[in-house]
């Protein structure tokens, strides 16, 4: 049978380089099954806050066996399947699996908080059941036959050696199977006898302030892992963060008037699930009412003269019909006349997000729970994925937006102190779904005859959270005086103009990358990674396990400007580097054969809120994206070995629509090393 690869080789993937309106329109629905969540009851349940009957924090070890590298503060943390009530009306609690301590699990939980310089150590425990909860296509890359129980975390935004980076390859299982990557015991236990679900992670910390995640990363499952619930916050705080604490009043990482508030859009399985998709119950004989439903049907194949379809199949994009806030289906916030901030991560499979606060239809009443047009209070957001902004910006819902992309955060200041007593507010949501043209059937709301939606009910995306505004009960904070200027402990790289494109720094190298789709070998679309040298003419993707050509000496400074030859907007995550966006320009996409494109427009400036650093960056169809990133690796207390797939330090870059990352938008980011020792390890 010819692989995906040879057929990549052949130039049998067409359709790569079509013009963007014919790659859009010749789309198909994401799975010809499908299913609906029941009519969940809308801001019934409290949000989960962070920490006591909410979502658990991690609590570190207080016991050192004599093996921990020095300084740490250690965790245990077990990687279980568990049951959790999500909603009252859903019939049975949901099975997921997730992150817990102790067997104490609840949905997203196992956040850690630490303060910069401060290193944590983890031994992971991988205690799943053989078999997972949703189902599991086998003929994707990765994918281990009936291994399916493999975990691989990956602190996302962090700054850590690429051996607890969560490379593909650095997955482990229960029972003692292990990727070619995984040699973190080695290196972080060594002359240990280690169970064989334990894997060990070194986490530095030396990052300034900042909202990261840590979510499943394993080579084949990743979207599917992420899904089931694999998946919480991490947060770094540091001096400087402290200082504004002390000096502007900004509410502090544990605050209580700092909410979290991450994101995720679900599907639940109900009474009609059967009918809707009646290949449900072959595919997951055991799934209850109130489990978690997933696409698993492609609806055909693109292209003819292909093998069938598997008969579970990876989907090109998810879309839920239920929005999650830590864990919590549609929930409410109580605020009291103060101010907030609030910490927003976008978890979402595939969904972007577009929030803003809006005053609630009959907004005085528990029950109001539509939104209606008229604008709350602005945002002022203070930072991104990548710490604190150079600047405040002010997002006022109308002339400046807060998108996020998946895998992007937002920290902002909210003032709710002259909201009048009693007011209702609706977080709410209005992008399109797939981003950016949108598709009615992804849009769950009742406006929208095609998603069964009722007032007051789901299945609904746009409504995320409802906020009740009360009096202020006690002395009044003293106000948040944000400063004009940020100065976070890590210095940017330049100095940007907000408004103004940033021109590439003289003498900096710049390397030309491709973002592309086209058809598997079933005939499915599918997404790929490149460079701007054809592989075939008018092919310029790779395969993720095609040789690395993103390999690059420590310390280097590059410029990568990325051609988006596809028709998604396609948010791409960097693993070890965080970057600045200089500019985007429109080019011509559907002539492009290789080299420097043609530019047929300006270049136009980041948003005023994507300024500083970023980890994860929107790359639009039919413009070139430019953004700055220095290759600096982390220092650590033990030797870090070169690894065995690659013969550098293993990091890579992808698409962070975890469809797209999986099948098989994904490429190594190899970081040759200087001056320092390194050893190649042979896993034995």
């Amino acid at each position: 049978m010819i692989t995906r690869r040879e057929l990549f080789k052949l130039g049998a993937i067409a359709g790569a380089s079509l013009a963007l309106p014919a790659r859009w329109l010749a789309r198909p629905p994401a799975a010809a099954a499908f299913s609906q969540s029941g009519m969940l009851q809308k801001f019934i349940q409290p949000l989960r806050g962070v920490g006591g009957t909410g979502i658990p924090v991690a609590a570190p070890d207080t016991t050192n066996p004599g093996w921990w590298q020095p300084g740490v503060t250690h965790y245990t943390i077990d990687v279980g399947q568990y049951e959790d009530q999500l909603h009252p009306d859903l019939a049975n609690p949901t099975r997921l699996w997730g992150f817990g301590q102790n067997n104490n699990f609840k949905h997203l939980g196992g956040i850690i908080a630490v303060k910069r310089g401060t290193p944590v150590q983890i031994t992971f425990r991988n205690n799943l059941p053989p078999d997972h909860i949703l189902p599991v296509d086998d003929s994707i890359m990765g994918v281990m036959g009936n291994q399916n129980n493999r975990v691989n975390v990956h602190l996302h935004g962090g700054y850590v050696p690429w051996i607890s980076d969560g490379s593909p390859h650095g997955w482990w299982d229960p029972n003692g199977h292990k990727g070619e990557s995984f040699v973190n015991n080695q290196v972080l236990r060594p002359g240990q006898t280690i169970p064989d679900n334990e894997a060990e992670y070194y986490y530095p910390n030396n990052q300034s302030s900042r909202l990261l995640w840590y979510h499943d990363h394993t080579f084949g499952t990743t979207r599917i892992n992420a899904y089931a619930g694999l998946a919480t916050g991490y947060v770094i705080y540091d001096d400087y963060e402290l200082s504004l604490e002390a000096g502007h009043h900004l509410p502090g990482p544990l605050d209580p008037r700092t909410v979290y508030l991450i994101f995720q859009d679900k599907v639940f399985v109900d009474t009609n699930t059967a009918t809707l998709d009646p290949t449900w119950s072959t595919v997951m004989p055991d799934s209850r009412v109130g489990d978690m439903w997933y696409a698993h049907l492609y609806e055909s194949e693109l292209e003819p003269d292909h093998p069938p379809v598997p008969s579970i199949s990876a989907v090109p994009e998810f879309f839920g019909d239920t929005i999650l806030v830590n864990g919590t289906v549609y929930p409410y916030l109580e605020v009291e006349q103060r101010q907030y901030r609030l910490r927003l991560l976008n978890a979402c499979n595939s969904r972007f997000l577009n929030p803003r606060l809006v005053y609630a239809q009959g907004s005085t009443h528990p029950e109001s729970t539509e939104p209606e047009n008229s604008i709350g209070p602005a945002f002022i957001q203070i930072g991104t994925e990548g710490g604190f902004l150079p600047h405040p910006v002010v997002i006022n819902g109308v002339s400046q937006q807060l998108l996020l992309a998946p895998a992007e955060r937002a920290d902002l200041i909210v003032d709710f102190r002259n909201i009048p007593d009693g007011s209702i507010l609706i977080l709410y949501n209005d992008a399109p779904s797939p981003y950016p043209h949108g598709d009615p059937a992804c849009d769950f709301n009742p406006n929208n005859p095609m998603a069964l939606s009722t007032p007051g009910f789901g299945p609904n995306t746009r409504t995320l959270l409802q906020i009740r505004v009360k009096s202020r009960v006690g002395a009044a904070d003293s106000s948040i005086t944000l400063p004009s200027t940020f100065t976070p402990s890590d210095p940017f790289l330049l100095t940007q103009s907000p408004g103004v494109p940033t021109p590439i720094p003289a003498g900096v190298t710049l390397r030309r990358l491709t973002l592309n789709e086209g058809f598997d070998e079933y005939g499915r679309l599918i997404q790929f990674l490149g460079t701007d040298q054809a592989v075939n003419p008018g092919v310029f993707g790779r395969a993720y396990m095609d040789p690395p050509t993103e390999v690059i000496q420590e310390g280097a400074t590059e410029v990568w400007e990325i051609l988006n030859l596809s028709g998604d907007v396609h948010p791409i995550h960097f693993h070890l580097v965080n970057v600045h966006v200089l500019s985007r320009q429109a080019i011509d996409d559907v002539n492009y054969t290789g080299g420097e494109p043609v530019y047929i427009g300006p270049e136009t400036a980041p948003d005023t809120n994507e300024l500083g650093w970023k980890e994860t960056v929107r790359m639009n169809p039919g413009e070139a994206t430019r953004v700055l990133m220095k290759f600096d690796l982390p220092a650590v207390p033990f030797t870090v070995p070169l690894s065995p797939h690659t013969g550098g330090h293993e990091y890579v870059w992808h698409c962070h629509i975890l469809e797209h990352e999986e099948h098989d938008m994904m490429r190594p980011l190899v970081v040759l090393p200087n001056t320092r020792i390194y050893m190649p390890i042979i896993n034995g």
